[in-house]
């Protein structure tokens, strides 16, 4: 849920340059209880829905912390990571102390442009978009453990995020440098 997207660009890049992803590095927690909790008058009116923009103004928890995210309390467990295994590969870790849910290898088979109203990052960057995502087998030369595969899980939704997406341009930009961002992911069968 409280990533950083990487990116880079070209020494002294400028206004014809644009960006590359170059990955990303997150932390992920467990905020399912938070679904079924209402805001009075809230608007939406959940606080899972609020999540996402409450977690990216946060500093980023160092990827060993197993804290809660402060805002959110003890409604957010630390659940695993999320990272990429290659360019191409997103990977989601979580086999973590007592669970173990898996270790997925995913690749995206689609997405869209996050919503105008989304929220912003702590830098002002605008929301990155939301993908789907298909859950694959590892890619070589990596292994993994039996007991650590799921195969139930299929897919994996990045949805209602909230900041981190790369300036239009490498102008005044260091030649890499990560944007803060926080979405929620929903893994399913």
């Amino acid at each position: 849920m409280l990533h950083s997207d990487n990116y880079t660009c070209p020494p002294n890049g400028g206004s014809s340059d644009v960006p590359v992803a170059l990955g990303a590095v997150a932390n992920l927690y467990n905020t399912t209880c938070l679904a079924s909790i209402p805001i009075p008058s809230g608007n939406p009116p959940y606080v899972l829905n609020n999540a996402p923009a409450v977690a990216v103004g946060n500093p980023n928890p160092n990827t060993n912390d197993s804290k809660p995210i402060p805002p959110l309390g003890s409604g957010s467990l630390l659940s695993g990571h999320h990272y990429f295994t290659d360019s191409s590969t997103p990977t989601f870790n979580l086999v973590w102390d007592t669970t173990n849910y898996g270790i997925f290898f995913s690749k995206k088979t689609a997405n869209v442009t996050a919503p105008a109203t989304a929220a912003i990052g702590p830098d002002g960057s605008k929301a990155v978009p939301w993908l789907k995502l298909e859950v694959e087998s590892p890619v070589a030369p990596l292994t993994i453990e039996e007991k650590d595969l799921v195969p139930s899980v299929k897919e994996i939704y990045r949805v209602n995020t909230a900041g981190g997406a790369a300036p239009a341009t490498c102008a005044g930009m260091p030649t890499a440098f990560s944007k803060q961002y926080a979405a929620e992911y929903w893994f399913f069968a």
